[in-house]
Parts: C-alpha cells; sequence; structure tokens
C-alpha cells in the first residue's frame, strides 16, 4: 500500500482517525455474519437462495473497495463500487428482515456506516480533484 499517496490526500475535517476503522469494521464484520447465521437458519426456501446471493454480491464489493481505492488508487471507481455496496446491503437487509427481523435489523450499523463511508469517499473526490481518477 502507498502509504504516502494515502497521506497526501485531503481529507474531510469529519473524517474519524484510522483507529476508528479498526474498532468499527470487526463489529460490523460480526454483526454481518451473525445476521448471515441467523438467516440460513430459518426455514423460509423461497428467500433463502436470494438472499445467500445477495450477502455473496455485499461480500465482494465490500472486498473490492479497499484494493480499489488504497493500491490502484481509482478514488472515483471505488466510490461506484462503495455505492453499489450500499444499495446491495439495504436490498439485503429487507431480504434478511422478510425472513428474520432480528437477522435484517443487524445490519443496520453497517448500512449505516455504509453510508457514512460513501459520504467520506465522496468528499475525498472532491476535495483531491486532481487525485481522484476512474
Amino acid at each position: 500500500m502507498d502509504y504516502d499517496y494515502i497521506n497526501e490526500l485531503v481529507k474531510p475535517e469529519f473524517q474519524p482517525p484510522p483507529v476508528v476503522f479498526k474498532i468499527v469494521w470487526p463489529i460490523l464484520y460480526v454483526l454481518m455474519f451473525l445476521s448471515f447465521y441467523i438467516f440460513l437458519r430459518k426455514d423460509v426456501n423461497s428467500l433463502k437462495t436470494v438472499g445467500f446471493w445477495l450477502f455473496i454480491v455485499q461480500l465482494v464489493l465490500n472486498y473490492m473497495w479497499s484494493p480499489l481505492f488504497f493500491y490502484y488508487k481509482k478514488i472515483k471507481l471505488a466510490l461506484c463500487v462503495a455505492v453499489l455496496l450500499t444499495i446491495s446491503v439495504g436490498i439485503m437487509i429487507i431480504c434478511f428482515y422478510k425472513v428474520s427481523k432480528f437477522a435484517g435489523l443487524l445490519n443496520i450499523p453497517y448500512f449505516l456506516w455504509l453510508i457514512f463511508a460513501d459520504y467520506l469517499n465522496y468528499q475525498i473526490c472532491v476535495l483531491n480533484k486532481d487525485k481522484c481518477i476512474w
């Protein structure tokens, strides 16, 4: 990872310090996988396949964001992926909620964090127009 590049980026005033991300993400992953486990244990076959694939899609999109942003320095493309991730998680929440209210609600902190992360990514694009590439 190019830390010089990351440190040179102008960041929004409201961006949390790096330690916050190291605390928040593990908590969100625990909630995400717990909700997935609860969802899979329910006996509702009609939404199981849809919910399973929504979970996989959001996981892949989640995984894609970091290399795009930090390694490839494709800030705009990372933002597009982040927005798609947020939309897919929103749809996943609805699907999970229909099967298990608790499983759906467990993903609300994740969804809210993604909205905040999307806004951070957007602000970094705005503040770094010269470095904000596809």
